[in-house]
């Protein structure tokens, strides 16, 4: 009798497992047949445009680049002179010195040279205690704002908007280096396109190892580390395995606060970025889309798969978890937040694509990890689990992380070529062997991002991952 009932049990649990890893392989062949075609034509795109057109049209849309920082001694420098260097014909750098307690301010001064300038500050946004506002001498199209510390990186950037000029609004991180010509290949796609396109980002990727003097990128170096590498294969599925058919479906999830560009008047409608979570780019952009659809306005967020700036990632384990623990909470709370928004008709593909997988893969999936493992051990130890069937759904997940690995490299590759025959051979390997050791570190992080939720953990924000990244700066002198 006991045997009919875990046989049954067994059953029923082998049912669902499998079932829940056939609508994640079906809806990962269709983001991945989308964005291999929408790939091929960026690619084409790419070829026709007339980016020196661009940059020297009077009709180029004039962008305000803010930069938030929090003890940035160490980035902040080619940040900015990354910043200041870009080919694009009217742009203005609002750095934000978030009450940063090593020399960043003196970094900043040294570079600018920086005075004092009376100026009426309106707070249409909260950013917590904005005390200061200087002009750069050597650059007059250059301004720093100094606040207490407080409002997370929401109320930087909230402080950098009171004071934006322009109608476009980039914002990056104190540590990222910007392409030269990223504004002007995001710019052009909100050129064609101004009054629907309200929020656009692009590709961009991890620096650690790169050679960068005075904010320019001389020399590309991938590191060969796994922790890093497997950062770099992320990134490239997320991006063109996910992103851009999200794009392309008009259900994009996410303009990340590495480098996202907003028109300000919806800013300016949603009110800015939000302090009550634990990241701010999310949420910013599931608000985007609900406050949209539910006045009824024709608009697009759009991902390109360009490269346009690269920024430090986590250099070991401890910091890995820290990062994605972080990313855990936000999705969660996110998601809580809008769940009226899932499988809701208003919200169009929105609801039904791109929120599904928020809930059944970001937030229930490491539930589903735990139980498959629970159930594999279980059965193992009753004799139950037949081997056969076992290494048989082994290899088809393994098989079926590859084939999606490699379809997103594809795309990748020839979008833009920038990994070394070797590297990419590499990320291939990666991909094979992912699901014995990174995958499980990954399931690590999320468990620990879960109970963190509802043990009520919000204060870790993202400027705090300095104190997790051991040290390392991500660029190469």
């Amino acid at each position: 009798m006991h045997y009919n009932v875990w046989a049954a049990v067994t059953y029923t649990a082998f049912l669902i497992f499998f079932g829940y890893f056939l609508v994640l392989i079906a809806y990962y062949f269709f983001l991945g047949i989308l964005g291999f075609f929408e790939g091929r034509r960026w690619a084409w795109k790419r070829e026709e445009e007339d980016y020196a057109f661009s940059f020297f049209s009077t009709f180029s849309l004039p962008v305000s680049i803010i930069i938030p920082a929090h003890n940035e001694e160490l980035w902040i420098a080619d940040c900015v002179k990354s910043a200041i260097q870009l080919n694009y014909p009217k742009f203005e750098v609002i750095v934000v010195d978030d009450g940063s307690t090593d020399g960043t301010f003196g970094v900043l001064d040294a570079i600018l040279d920086l005075k004092a300038i009376d100026m009426v500050y309106i707070k249409h946004y909260k950013d917590g205690n904005t005390h200061d506002i200087l002009q750069s001498r050597k650059y007059p199209n250059v301004s720093v704002v100094r606040k207490s510390k407080g409002l997370k990186k929401a109320g930087a950037v909230n402080s950098g908007l009171n004071i934006a000029k322009y109608d476009y609004i980039c914002v990056t991180d104190g540590d990222t280096v910007l392409e030269q010509d990223s504004l002007l290949k995001v710019m052009a796609e909100v050129e064609r396109d101004p009054e629907r396109i309200v929020g656009i980002g692009s590709y961009f990727g991890i620096a650690n190892g790169f050679d960068v003097r005075d904010g320019i990128i001389y020399g590309k170096r991938f590191l060969y580390r796994p922790v890093v590498a497997y950062q770099h294969l992320e990134y490239v599925r997320s991006f063109f395995g996910n992103r851009i058919s999200w794009s392309r479906l008009n259900a994009m999830p996410i303009v990340a606060g590495g480098f996202g560009i907003w028109r300000k008047d919806l800013l300016y409608e949603l009110g800015g970025y939000s302090a009550e979570f634990t990241c701010e780019d999310l949420e910013l952009t599931f608000r985007a889309h609900k406050y949209i659809a539910d006045h009824k306005k024709d608009y697009r967020i759009v991902m390109l798969p360009y490269y346009v700036c690269w920024t430090d990632g986590p250099a070991n384990i401890r910091s890995l978890i820290s990062q994605r623990d972080r990313w855990q909470r936000v999705e969660i709370e996110t998601v809580m937040k809008y769940r009226s928004m899932f499988l809701n008709p208003r919200y169009k593909s929105f609801g039904f694509v791109t929120f599904p997988y928020y809930v059944l893969y970001e937030v229930l999936g490491v539930f589903f990890e735990l139980a498959s493992l629970a159930f594999v051990l279980i059965g193992a130890l009753c004799g139950m689990l037949d081997p056969g069937v076992f290494f048989a759904f082994l290899l088809l997940m393994v098989g079926t992380q590859l084939f999606l690995t490699l379809m997103s490299i594809f795309s990748f590759i020839r979008t833009q070529r920038l990994f070394p025959t070797r590297y990419v051979a590499y990320l291939i390997f990666l991909g094979l062997v992912e699901s014995f050791a990174y995958r499980w570190i990954l399931s690590y992080a999320k468990i620990s991002g879960t109970v963190n939720y509802f043990r009520g953990k919000r204060v870790f924000d993202q400027y705090e991952r300095q104190r997790t990244l051991a040290g390392e700066k991500f660029l190469v002198k």
